[in-house]
């Protein structure tokens, strides 16, 4: 369930470079074609293409062996959620490592109920019960193993589980398309959680499958926004379809599960450079409410705003007339400015963060750190710095196309420096908060026990991590922002990059990795 990059169809036809710019892109502008988009875009694409394993052809595996895999089967009990299919179950079989990863998942992946307060917790969170009540041949059970498989191998650095993972990966793909096909009000929460299931798997995958194969038509450089990242792991256009034929249907809302969900649509709307899907734009449908209704207000205004100022990124002779003007891009990143530092004023004292010095000087950035109520806080304060961040750099590059087409060089040059303080003020904000989310030494090194400390919630978690598994899911998205991000000066941005990578380790995470070293995306 691999969906393509958004270029256009004439540029596809071409096997050349789309820069994803509408209604016209900057090729068929230049050579005077007609520049065709896929209609399946503006309506919410589903299930449009097929992982290339499940279409039959083969998949090379994460590291060329010869092996002999012994299975367990699974044999399908009765349960309550038989009534998703009349069909009879087949029994399914999973690798012997299949409670094992599971449990590895488990425990460092997903928070506890007590861990995360509600406004903050993923759809990971509610997978453990969905998976529970599921059919044993079902595509969650099979999704949720393909990525336990693959989390537990990236640690293990085991090949027998990475190959199991892809296996189970295929299997998953084939059931969904069946699942699909039989879609109702009692199976839906079940495929959405599979389908941002997949995505994550493909998160985990997506270095080790770059390494094996050749894009054609598109360049191994990163463009504006990271168009080879999002040709292999981008499967959450089929969730949002999902939402959207749940309100087609008048099927009753699971708000928590599609908020969850939801709050991650927007978060990659925003890196993609797309506008968030119209049914989703408000965010009190979904129960959305009190500061993180007026943040989500705020993000999917950044989305569509990154969304036509794209074509700031290109040069003068591929612009033209009917794209938006600079001062317009200017103007509106100045609103979501101020919106921005109101929403800061606007919180109740519970919210607010407290800031002193630490002498740790080798995990913080300029020996001053943040401490926040619960990492829940924390992670919407580090997204509230990116967000902050990108905004500020759209204006600044808006102003700097002004100059270049205008008179007023001086006074825009001024606006841009108020720009730049602010971008280097939020960086450093964010550089600040990272050490709430490191556990701390408690002993020496080397020692055969675990050397660190942290406590989530009310729990205190001895671990060998730097960066639990379950944290670095909450930093991820804003450290992938900010080291993405131009205007962020090198010292800030070099320290960030040097916490991505440790994210991206902790999770086993190839994309992030690719993020960290190769900056997938432009901001």
């Amino acid at each position: 369930m691999v969906f393509p990059s958004r270029g256009c169809i004439t540029c596809k036809q071409r096997r050349i470079k789309c820069d994803s710019v509408h209604p016209t892109c900057g090729r068929c502008q230049k050579a005077s074609r007609e520049c065709i988009w896929d209609q399946n875009e503006e309506a919410g694409l589903l299930f449009k293409s097929e992982n290339a394993f499940a279409q039959g052809k083969p998949r090379r595996p994460w590291k060329p062996r010869e092996r002999d895999v012994e299975l367990a089967e699974v044999v399908a009990t009765p349960s309550a959620s038989d009534s998703l299919s009349d069909s009879p179950t087949s029994p399914v079989l999973f690798p012997q490592t299949e409670d094992e990863a599971f449990r590895f998942w488990v425990e460092n992946y997903v928070f506890r109920n007590d861990e995360i307060p509600e406004f903050a917790r993923e759809y990971s969170h509610y997978v453990t019960a969905y998976r529970d009540k599921a059919r044993p041949d079902s595509s969650l059970r099979l999704a949720v193993s393909a990525v336990s498989h693959a989390v537990l191998g990236r640690a293990r650095k085991a090949d027998t589980l990475i190959e199991d993972a892809e296996k189970l990966f295929s299997q998953s793909i084939i059931k969904m398309r069946s699942e699909f096909h039989e879609l109702t009000q009692d199976n839906i929460d079940e495929l959405l959680v599979t389908t941002m299931l997949m995505a994550l798997y493909e998160n985990i995958m997506y270095g080790d499958e770059r390494h094996h194969s050749q894009r054609q038509g598109l360049s191994s450089d990163p463009d504006i926004i990271g168009s080879r990242f999002w040709e292999k792991v981008c499967h959450h256009e089929g969730a949002a379809g999902l939402l959207k034929l749940r309100q087609e249907h008048g099927w009753t809302a699971n708000l928590a599960l599609e908020r969850a969900a939801r709050r991650q649509l927007i978060r990659t709307c925003i890196l993609r450079g797309i506008p968030e899907a119209p049914w989703l734009e408000d965010g009190t449908q979904f129960g959305e409410e009190g500061p993180m209704l007026e943040l989500d207000k705020i993000m999917v205004r950044v989305a569509s705003l990154r969304e036509r100022s794209l074509y700031l990124f290109l040069p003068k002779s591929a612009r033209f007339s009917s794209q938006p003007l600079p001062g317009h891009i200017a103007t509106e990143a100045q609103d979501l400015d101020a919106a921005l530092e109101s929403w800061t004023r606007d919180l109740p004292e519970d919210w607010r963060f407290s800031t002193q010095s630490d002498s740790t000087a080798n995990t913080t950035f300029d020996g001053l750190i943040h401490t926040y109520p619960s990492h829940g806080h924390g992670a919407i304060w580090n997204r509230y710095f990116a967000v902050h961040i990108i905004v500020n750099s759209i204006r600044r590059r808006a102003l700097s196309v002004m100059a270049q087409c205008s008179s007023q060089t001086m006074s825009t040059r001024t606006e841009q420096n108020i720009c730049q303080e602010k971008i280097a003020s939020l960086a450093t904000d964010l550089c600040r908060g990272i050490p709430f989310f490191i556990a701390s030494h408690i002993i020496a090194q080397g020692s055969p026990s675990p050397t660190r400390v942290i406590k989530i919630g009310s729990n205190v978690i001895h671990t060998n991590y730097e960066i639990l598994p379950k944290l670095a899911t909450l930093l991820a998205w804003p450290l992938a922002l900010a080291v993405s991000t131009e205007t962020v000066p090198e010292p800030q941005k070099q320290y960030l990059k040097i916490k991505l990578e440790s994210v991206a380790n902790a999770l086993g995470d190839s994309a992030l990795q690719s993020v960290a070293e190769q900056e997938e995306f432009k901001f």
